[in-house]
């Protein structure tokens, strides 16, 4: 449900997919790029792309509940993207890996604004 436990289950398991794809995510940030070609990639992406205007409203109306949907629906939205896009293997790996470590970014800072230490391993 709609947990602190959920999240950091997220969480871990984006950490999980990134380590078993045995890849630098460093040398992918500095040399691949992102292409959101499926529904669920392009719903993730998008997500992503609302953080600075939640955060902005979050702070300015001093309303945290709305950072902690914002996490919660972009846990949701990583699950269906997972669900539907193998990451690992595919002829994509390098687009969905930088997605999967965009989504742990903005997940790090809405942890960080709401006072919860990560998980990357359960």
């Amino acid at each position: 449900g709609n947990t602190a436990v959920y999240l950091l289950y997220a969480h871990a398991r984006i950490c999980s997919i990134i380590r078993k794809s045995g890849k630098d995510i460093e040398e992918l940030k500095r040399e691949g790029e992102i292409f959101l070609q499926t529904d669920d990639e392009r719903k993730l992406g998008l997500h992503l792309l609302q953080f600075a205007e939640v955060v902005e409203d979050a702070c300015t109306n001093l309303l945290p509940n709305v950072l902690c949907e914002y996490v919660y629906d972009l846990s949701n939205k990583f699950t269906s993207f997972y669900s539907e896009c193998k990451v690992v293997g595919s002829a994509e790996e390098t687009s969905r890996l930088l997605l999967c470590e965009a989504t742990l970014v903005v997940m790090r800072k809405c942890f960080h604004l709401l006072g919860i230490t990560p998980v990357y391993k359960l």
